[in-house]
C-alpha cells in the first residue's frame, strides 16, 4: 500500500512529532511506501518580512499546500493519506486537494483543535468547553489563542469557515480518537460517531526490563503552564529525601528554576530535553513517573513510555489520563492542581516500595496487552480499509461536496 502521511510540527518537539516517526517506520517496515510531506512552524523564524506578512492568509488556506498535495497526489497516486496536524504552515487547504484527488482521508486527533481554538480546552486559568459546540467566537472574547483577540479571532473565523462553509469534517473518510475519554469529548463536539475508531499510540515491543525499584522520580513534557510542572516542583518540598528529575524544555524553564531555588529545593534537578535511549535508561532506573497535567489530555506518550519500563504512574485525575492509569493497579490519581495531595500518594508508593514493583509489573503488562506494535498495525490497517470503502461508496453513489479549483 502506498500511504501519503501529512504532518505540520510545532517550534519545539513533542510527543506528537515522535508518534508521526514512530507510525511512519512501522508501515514501512511491514512493507508499505510512505510518502510525507511535512512542515514546521520554526520555518517562519527566518522568514522576510514580506512572507511573514502573508501568513495569516497561508494559515487560513494555503494555496501552495494546496497545489503541493495535488502534484503529489497525481505522481505518486497513494491509495490513502493520512493527515497528522495540518497548523498552520500545511493548513485545512490539504483536506480539499486530498477530497479533489479522490484521495481516502484518515484524520489523527493529537488534540481537540478543531472543536477548540487554544486546541486544549484550557482558558483563563481552568477548563472551558465553550467552544465544542461550534461557536467559537467564546475564544475571541477569551483571547484564547497567543493571548491576543486578533489572533484569537482569525483562528475562530478559520475553524468556523471550514466547519461550516467548506465542510472538511465531510471530506475526511475516517477519524482516529487515541482514547476512549477523547473519542466521547470529539463526538459530543459533533464529529460523526460512525467514523470515529479508537487506536492509542505505541511503542515497538522491546522484551520487558528487569523492573527495579529506583530511588528518584521523574515528571517529563514540555514546560508549559498547562502541564502543571510546578505542582511537581512544590509537591517535593514534602518530599526531602526524594529527587525528582524534571525532562523537559519550554517557556517555564527558567520561571520553574527559579520556584526551585525560593523553595530551597536541592532535590529538584532540570535535565532539558532528554531523547533516545537515554531518556529510556533514565525511565528504566526512576521509582515512578509524575503526571501533573491540569488539562484534557487526549494520551500521554509519557505514560506510554513508563509503563513500557515497567514503572507505574502517579497522574492528575483529569480526562484521559485518568483513563490511561488505573487506580491502585497501575499507578495511583491525585486531585488536579493539589501538590499536598500529590505528595501523599508519591510517599504512599515510597514507603512500599514491593507495591511499587507490583504496579510496575502490572503496567508492562497493560503495555503489552493494548500499546504493542503489532496492536497498533492491525488497527491501523483496519481503519485504512475502512476509509478507502467510504471514499470508493461515495466515488459509486456519485457524492460531491463543493471543492476548490485552484
Amino acid at each position: 500500500m502506498k500511504i501519503f502521511q501529512l504532518h505540520n510540527s510545532y517550534r519545539i518537539a513533542g510527543g506528537e512529532d515522535a508518534v508521526v516517526q514512530r507510525e511512519r517506520l512501522l508501515l514501512q517496515q511491514q512493507g508499505h511506501q510512505v510518502i510525507t510531506l511535512e512542515r514546521s512552524n520554526a520555518e517562519t523564524d527566518g522568514w522576510p518580512a514580506w512572507r511573514r506578512s502573508r501568513l495569516l492568509l497561508d494559515t487560513f488556506f494555503s494555496i501552495e499546500s494546496y497545489r503541493r498535495v495535488r502534484e503529489i497526489c497525481q505522481r505518486e497516486r497513494p491509495d490513502v493519506a493520512h493527515v497528522h496536524n495540518v497548523f498552520f504552515l500545511l493548513s485545512p487547504s490539504v483536506y480539499y486537494a486530498l477530497d479533489r484527488e479522490g484521495v481516502p482521508m484518515v484524520q489523527t486527533f493529537h488534540n481537540f483543535r478543531f472543536l477548540c481554538p487554544n486546541a486544549i480546552f484550557h482558558s483563563g486559568g481552568g477548563l472551558c468547553e465553550q467552544c465544542m459546540a461550534g461557536n467559537y467566537l467564546h475564544a475571541v472574547a477569551r483571547r484564547c489563542y497567543h493571548d491576543s483577540c486578533a489572533q484569537s479571532l482569525a483562528l475562530a473565523a478559520s475553524l468556523a469557515w471550514h466547519r461550516y462553509v467548506g465542510h472538511w469534517w465531510d471530506r475526511i473518510d475516517a477519524f482516529i480518537a487515541l482514547s476512549q475519554f477523547s473519542r466521547q469529548k470529539l463526538i459530543e463536539g459533533g464529529l460523526p460517531e460512525d467514523r470515529m475508531f479508537l487506536k492509542p499510540h505505541f511503542l515497538d515491543s522491546a522484551a520487558a526490563p528487569p523492573l527495579v525499584d529506583g530511588d528518584y522520580v521523574v515528571v517529563m513534557g514540555r514546560l508549559h503552564p498547562e502541564k502543571d510542572v510546578q505542582i511537581a516542583v512544590e509537591a517535593f518540598q514534602h518530599l526531602p529525601d526524594l529527587q525528582l528529575l524534571v525532562l523537559g524544555d519550554g517557556p517555564l524553564m527558567e520561571p520553574l528554576k527559579a520556584l526551585a531555588q525560593r523553595l530551597g529545593l536541592r532535590n529538584v534537578e532540570f535535565r532539558g530535553f532528554v531523547g533516545g535511549t537515554e531518556r529510556f535508561e533514565i525511565l528504566r532506573h526512576a521509582k515512578l513517573l509524575v503526571l501533573p497535567s491540569r488539562v484534557y489530555e487526549n494520551f500521554s506518550v509519557s505514560v506510554l513510555e513508563a509503563y513500557a519500563m515497567g514503572k507505574p504512574v502517579v497522574a492528575s485525575r483529569i480526562g484521559a489520563i485518568a483513563e490511561m492509569v488505573e487506580e491502585g493497579v497501575t499507578g495511583l490519581l491525585f486531585e488536579p492542581g493539589q501538590s499536598a495531595d500529590l505528595a501523599r500518594k508519591i510517599r504512599q508508593l515510597v514507603e512500599q516500595p514491593e507495591r511499587v514493583i507490583e504496579l510496575g509489573r502490572a503496567a508492562r503488562a497493560h503495555f503489552e496487552r493494548h500499546f504493542t506494535a503489532d496492536t497498533n498495525y492491525r488497527q491501523l490497517m483496519d481503519i485504512y480499509d475502512f476509509a478507502r470503502r467510504r471514499r470508493e461508496s461515495r466515488r459509486n453513489r456519485g457524492v460531491k461536496i463543493a471543492s476548490c479549483d485552484i
